[in-house]
């Protein structure tokens, strides 16, 4: 009897032990959350808003924040949650606009950075390293506008 009481209890510790270190673990990871403050601009290319794509600013240090260009060449970064902005600090930019994410000719691929179809803008702008843009995103943002050339 003393035995199946013990096993009991241990069970019990056990069990209570497993949702400590869960519970260890959820906050834990609630406070490598960086800060974040809202982002939104407009993407222009020869003279006129780019209709469609996505921009993403990728900080130094920390998850980056992206978001999908509207019809008006406007938007709205996200980073944990939807329009949250982008991290607090200096940000090298990336603009992707693809065939593959034009919502009137591929409406399934209108949210997507990836894919291998033809850029319609300058390819440089597709990578954060190359792009020519870095920002810094503080506590109050003014919208940025990324005018590109060919």
């Amino acid at each position: 009897m003393a035995e199946h009481v013990l096993a009991h209890e241990s069970r019990r510790h056990f069990g209570m032990s497993i949702w400590a270190v869960a519970l260890l673990v959820g906050l834990t990871g609630c406070s490598d959350r960086h800060s974040v403050a809202p982002v939104e601009g407009k993407v222009i290319y020869r003279n006129a808003p780019v209709k469609f794509g996505s921009v993403s600013f990728q900080p130094e240090v920390g998850p980056r924040a992206t978001g999908r260009i509207q019809a008006d060449g406007t938007f709205r970064l996200s980073t944990y949650g939807e329009h949250d902005g982008a991290i607090l600090g200096r940000h090298r930019v990336r603009i992707v606009c693809a065939e593959h994410q034009n919502p009137d000719t591929h409406p399934s691929g209108a949210d997507s950075e990836g894919g291998y179809s033809r850029s319609l803008i300058p390819e440089k702008y597709t990578f954060p390293e190359t792009s020519g843009f870095e920002v810094e995103v503080k506590q109050s943002n003014e919208p940025f506008t990324f005018e590109l050339n060919d």
